[in-house]
């Protein structure tokens, strides 16, 4: 499920969006309209989840005086 970021790049208005669409395709061809000033918005970006890293997995730096 990805963020989705609109931008409404009217002229005083630069309004920022973000919404969880089902699809990133789903998200950049929404239409979605400014509540600010009503006009049309457009999609900035379409990011995925990245999964959090499991820190058990994590390499741990070696403790001591580096020679």
């Amino acid at each position: 499920m990805p963020l989705c970021v609109y931008l409404c790049y009217t002229a005083g208005c630069q309004q920022k969006v973000e919404r969880w669409m089902p699809t990133a395709e789903e998200g950049a061809a929404a239409r979605i309209e400014c509540p600010r000033c009503g006009e049309p918005m457009q999609c900035a970006w379409t990011g995925s989840q990245a999964p959090t890293p499991n820190l058990k997995d994590a390499k741990v730096p070696p403790v001591g005086p580096v020679r």
